[in-house]
Formats: structure tokens, sequence, C-alpha cells
């Protein structure tokens, strides 16, 4: 998958339009921070295949209206060949999806490595290389 990063030991982050989508196990998810243990599906309370919460950690229940605001967090359960995968939809606001795009666009700017200047390139110093 595309700009697909481990932000944590099992967790990976990419970009999906207006969120970020982790993806992980339940125990690799909550030592991440990014949900808790109660918040996930299949826990007493919660649907079997999604919960949907407010920014302020309140669940929204059926019916309420829904909404593309940030902060509003999607916990999806996911059945893979490695068991129940969770995914956590986090609709983020415009000026942080800017600096999250713009941290990839310098990170791959750089690909495969910076030269920096005065740089050492196979014995010869960067400037010599580039001539």
């Amino acid at each position: 998958m595309r700009n697909r990063i481990e932000i944590h030991p099992g967790v990976f982050r990419h970009l999906d339009h207006y969120q970020a989508v982790y993806t992980g196990t339940a125990d690799r998810l909550v030592s991440a921070g990014l949900v808790l243990a109660g918040q996930l599906p299949g826990q007493p309370g919660n649907g079997r295949g999604m919960c949907t919460y407010n920014p302020d950690g309140t669940k929204v229940g059926k019916g309420s209206p829904t909404g593309r605001g940030p902060g509003r967090k999607y916990v999806i359960a996911k059945k893979s060949a490695e068991g129940v995968v969770f995914e956590v939809r986090l609709n983020l606001s415009p000026e942080r999806r800017d600096s999250i795009e713009a941290l990839q666009a310098r990170a791959s700017a750089c690909w495969p490595f910076p030269v920096v200047r005065g740089m050492q390139f196979l014995g010869a110093s960067a400037l010599e290389a580039r001539a």
C-alpha cells in the first residue's frame, strides 16, 4: 500500500482522502494510544463490526447525525489470515492533512538519500561528484 508507514510497533498508518487510517491488532492499537480497550468492536455495549466516537470520546449512537468533522473516530473490526485486525479511521482537519502530506513530500524528495554539501561520495566530495 502506498505511503503506509509504521508509527508504532505493529501499527501502520496511511492516508485515505480526509482520514488517517491506522491498522493493527487490538493490543497494538491500545498500546499506541489510538483507542481504549472498551472502544473496540465486540466489547459490551459496542457493535460487533464498527463503532464511532466523537472527538471528546463519547460514543455516537445509531441515528445520530454523522459528519466529517475533525476528530471523529471510526473503529472497524476486520478478519484476516492472522485473526482479527482493527482499523481506526480518524477524520483529519485540513491543516493536519496538509502537514502530513508536506512531511511525506519532503521525505520522498530526499529518497533514496540526501546529498549534503561536503559529504563524501565514493571518495570524492559532493561538489566534485556533481561536476
